[in-house]
């Protein structure tokens, strides 16, 4: 543990200058990254071993885990786990043992009509938006609510803070997930627990990538006021960030991360 992450209790400790460095540095803890084979996943496994941490790559599929340890090496293993499947997660519970905290950057979006949106759809939406996090919570947080400090973390989205046309039911369930991470900051944090996500916009990601021209991914830079698209590092920073001490006393917080593109004004103003 680093040294000033005792509770402070008087004016000496509130004027100590801390080192600043100790608190981004994760060696001597070990994550667990639930879908970490790709994509935001696989670049903060990557953004934690890099600041000594001990990484367990999670992923559905097994080749995309291994990939990913082997890129990091001796600080990484792998699991191929469904993590929706309660038995699973239950079981890979069991394997890890203890652990500092779980990074679970699961999610994905099918895309249609509000009002065609099948039951199947409906069901799928929540399974890989929801469930999931809900069973990591479950499992996870149990063991590091014993153990009395810890972190659990997840990928939200700006669809579920704001509107979400054509993909509505992610964003519903988006927007639970913002809702179970304040639940669960509530009822963890008297245990030194911490939950919190990030809320990404428009994500360059591999998937995004293979569907989008270079005209549609300019169309989209152009409308975000940093002028920047947000790739999966970008995530990952954020994600890194709330991990460390240097958010020690952050919890129930869903960060959004998007440019500014939430917060642009929607009317041409240019006329005044």
């Amino acid at each position: 543990m680093p040294q000033d992450s005792a509770p402070s209790h008087g004016s000496a400790d509130s004027d100590r200058i801390i080192d600043y460095r100790s608190r981004f540095d994760l060696s001597q803890r070990r994550y667990l990254v639930l879908g970490g084979g790709q994509g935001m996943g696989r670049q903060v496994s990557h953004a934690l071993a890099q600041l000594g941490a001990e990484v367990i790559v999670v992923d559905m599929d097994r080749a995309r885990a291994d990939a990913v340890r082997t890129e990091i090496g001796s600080r990484a293993t792998s699991e191929q786990v469904d993590a929706t499947d309660n038995a699973e997660m239950a079981a890979l519970a069991e394997r890890v043992g203890e652990l500092d905290g779980v990074v679970d950057v699961i999610g994905m979006a099918r895309y249609g009509s509000l009002l065609d949106i099948s039951d199947e759809d409906w069901s799928w939406e929540e399974s890989i938006v929801l469930r999931h996090a809900v069973l990591a919570l479950r499992h996870f947080g149990r063991r590091l609510r014993d153990r009395g400090e810890g972190s659990v973390t997840f990928v939200s989205s700006v669809s579920g803070i704001g509107s979400s046309p054509v993909h509505a039911a992610y964003g519903v369930y988006k927007a639970a997930l913002g809702s179970l991470v304040r639940s669960a900051s509530i009822e963890l944090g008297p245990y030194g627990v911490r939950v919190n996500a990030v809320a990404p916009g428009f994500v360059v990601t591999p998937r995004i990538s293979a569907v989008l021209d270079s005209d549609a991914l300019e169309n989209t830079r152009t409308q975000i006021p940093l002028q920047r698209l947000t790739l999966p590092a970008d995530v990952a920073s954020a994600l890194t960030f709330l991990v460390s001490d240097l958010a020690r006393t952050i919890t129930g917080q869903v960060m959004i991360v998007d440019g500014g593109a939430t917060n642009k004004y929607p009317y041409d103003m240019s006329a005044f």
